[in-house]
């Protein structure tokens, strides 16, 4: 009776600690990298990676503003579109960057850490130009490129202190300057 109930209470530990990893539905992109463009009607382009996915999914959407627009995100593309794991929001100048990030802030998908970059000539025009824009910004940030997170960008903007974002060009994207943001908040 002793060893039954070794037993039993061992195998109870044993499959309590055992979890299975979590990991995404199948036929779900993961985005990366977010662009942002206008004011109303407000444009996104995203563009999914990850180690996992060979293959660069994209979407595009236009809604009437930030919150609409990112309503219809997950079904622009050929497969759904996860906001989970957005590490990059690259924004036009023609964004209102204020309610941008309030938006990015209070929703539950994007959340606060992703970090903030400027596209000189627009979002979309940016990330359709790069093959992989998330594996160039890892880069950037790995040489120590500190752009600032959505929640640093949005504090700044509503002390009326100076939010300098870095500025992107090229196919790479490539990092040409740094820019005080001069938009309207």
């Amino acid at each position: 009776m002793r060893k039954w109930l070794l037993l039993a209470v061992g195998l109870a530990v044993l499959l309590a600690g055992w979890r299975p990893a979590a990991k995404e539905p199948e036929g779900l992109a993961l985005v990366r990298v977010l662009g942002v463009d206008g004011r109303g009607p407000v444009t996104l382009t995203a563009v999914c990676g990850g180690e996992e996915q060979e293959e660069r999914d994209r979407g595009r959407c236009t809604g009437e503003d930030f919150g609409a627009a990112l309503e219809d995100l997950p079904w622009s593309g050929e497969e759904e579109l996860s906001l989970t794991s957005v590490s990059y929001l690259v924004v036009g100048r023609d964004v209102a960057l204020g309610d941008v990030l309030l938006a990015a802030l209070r929703n539950e998908e994007l959340g606060a850490s992703a970090t903030v970059w400027l596209a000189e000539e627009g979002a979309a025009r940016l990330l359709d130009g790069c093959a992989d824009p998330a594996s160039g910004l890892d880069l950037l940030a790995r040489r120590g490129m500190e752009a600032p997170t959505v929640v640093e960008a949005l504090a700044a903007l509503r002390r009326g202190e100076g939010l300098c974002l870095p500025l992107l060009a090229g196919e790479g994207p490539a990092l040409i300057d740094w820019e005080e943001w001069r938009g309207s908040a």
